[in-house]
């Protein structure tokens, strides 16, 4: 077991062994000091040299510790992978509960199987772009795939980091799916009020101008009654003309007002997500 692990330990000995005085100094020992070597200013400035250094270890475990709690507390999804080989080098809890692999699944992964096999080829592409920039800062929508087989939108930011000697990228995804199927709703409630409106400005205008013209030949006094009877049909045929276009202006605005998610499409996207 380790020693020396809270408070710097300074061994003073006689024993003269190299390779004892390396074990030592692996075991946790602050530092080493001869006997013979020993004198108030060299015990000084060992004691003083190694309160120091432990502050410093301290100081750095302490960043580590809070660098690492940023990356596996975040509450988004967030993982580390290798730039050569796609392989995910580490991943925090939030990916584990949103993506639905375990931490040992994702290890054995590597990031082209989080994508739809249909997207595959673009997943190379980025890639191959990323392994040539020395310093890269993405910001592009992907199209991620669950472990029970849900597609989502993500919206990808990262950066290229050293991982342990290995060139790597850290990436944090937010899934965006939700307010892609907004917008897609709004577009198509859009499209639809645009064609309410077209029809209501050009179409539901013709039998309306029958109508008017209808009832004032009507109001004309020396109409037959035969004549008076054709323009009643006529009426009455325009009438059933306007009553249609109600009808489909009534189905196109109930449409309009019902939310459209059972199918995402996110054409209009297509430049955006990879």
């Amino acid at each position: 077991m380790s020693i020396g692990i809270r408070t710097p330990v300074i061994v003073l000995t006689g024993y003269t062994d190299f390779e004892f005085s390396i074990r030592s100094m692996s075991m946790g020992i602050s530092d080493y000091i001869l006997k013979d070597d020993l004198n108030s200013f060299s015990l000084y400035k060992s004691i003083i040299y190694n309160i120091e250094r432990y502050k410093t270890l301290a100081t750095l475990e302490e960043s580590k510790k809070r660098y690492s709690d940023l990356f596996h507390l975040s509450p988004i999804p967030m993982w580390v992978y290798d730039l050569e080989t796609l392989a995910f080098l580490d991943v925090n809890e939030a990916a584990v509960r949103h993506y639905g692999f375990t931490q040992d699944e994702f290890k054995a992964m590597t990031i082209r199987d989080i994508r739809p096999i249909e997207h595959s080829p673009s997943v190379e592409h980025t890639d191959n772009d990323v392994k040539d920039a020395l310093v890269k800062a993405s910001h592009v929508y992907f199209r991620h795939k669950k472990k029970n087989g849900d597609v989502i939108i993500v919206e990808i930011k990262g950066n290229v980091i050293d991982y342990k000697g290995i060139k790597a990228e850290v990436v944090l995804a937010v899934d965006v799916t939700d307010n892609f199927v907004y917008i897609n709703a709004i577009e198509n409630q859009n499209q639809k009020l645009r064609e309410i409106s077209w029809i209501q400005s050009h179409v539901v205008r013709a039998p309306i101008a029958r109508l008017m013209g209808l009832s004032e030949l009507i109001s004309e006094k020396d109409n037959s009654p035969d004549q008076v009877q054709t323009l009643l049909e006529h009426v009455v045929d325009s009438a059933n003309e306007l009553d249609v276009i109600i009808k489909d202006i009534t189905l196109k605005a109930y449409e309009a007002n019902q939310k459209i998610r059972s199918d995402l499409d996110v054409s209009k996207f297509k430049d955006l997500i990879q």
